[in-house]
């Protein structure tokens, strides 16, 4: 049997070590991620977007969290209501930093919460989403060249300018060239361009197919 003085002491040794391996453990979850390549951010959301159209989403990171954010991506997209980019993408609580307006493009103040989610909160990739059946981009291609309209449509004209030569649709023609023209536009930008120019950030258009959930990167990537 043992001694009442050597029980108390093999006791005291296994609570230091529960605990050791405890700090350790808190100090491995709470640590911060190290920042995602663009190649493989774009890697993760297309995956996603892959379950979602397979309808076998995994709904990650979906409870309530209030830890520092970790963004992948910046994601511009339409503010369409059957475009959610968490659930196209299939991510979830504090995965992707979205900026949502209608037509995809953006002004001043968005450029600057863009730059935000760049600089400050670490993602390395900016995806710019249109998509099928865009009502902003309708309204851009009814009303051009009026000078008149209002910021929204007339952002979206450089687009219906360059669709009107395109073949087929001059509509579906207008939404693919807008994601590209403003993908180029951001990429210009000088708050971005130094780290698109040393491949620390990707900027990449895109199109979501309202029908069947695909999301396609425009421009062979």
């Amino acid at each position: 049997m043992m001694k009442p003085r050597l029980v108390i002491g093999l006791a005291f040794v296994a609570i230091i070590l529960v605990m050791s391996g405890s700090t350790s453990i808190t100090k491995a979850a709470t640590a911060e991620p190290a920042e995602l390549a663009p190649t493989e951010a774009l890697q993760r959301l297309l995956e996603g977007n892959a379950r979602y159209v397979s309808n076998r989403p995994e709904h990650p990171n979906s409870r309530p969290s209030a830890a520092p954010q970790h963004p992948i991506a910046v994601i511009l997209s339409c503010s369409d209501s059957r475009a959610p980019s968490e659930i196209i993408f299939d991510q979830g609580i504090g995965d992707l930093f979205v900026v949502r307006v209608a037509g995809n493009t953006y002004d001043k103040m968005l450029l600057e919460t863009i730059d935000f989610g760049v600089e400050n909160l670490g993602a390395r990739l900016i995806l710019v989403v249109g998509h099928d059946q865009c009502g902003a981009v309708a309204a851009a291609v009814k009303s051009y060249p009026d000078p008149h309209a209002g910021e929204m449509i007339r952002n979206i004209y450089p687009a219906v300018k360059d669709a009107k030569d395109a073949h087929g649709d001059q509509g579906s023609a207008a939404i693919s060239i807008n994601a590209i023209l403003v993908a180029a536009r951001l990429a210009a930008e000088p708050q971005l361009s130094h780290l698109v120019a040393h491949g620390k950030l990707k900027i990449l258009p895109a199109r979501y197919e309202t029908a069947t959930g695909r999301v396609k990167i425009l421009g062979g990537e």
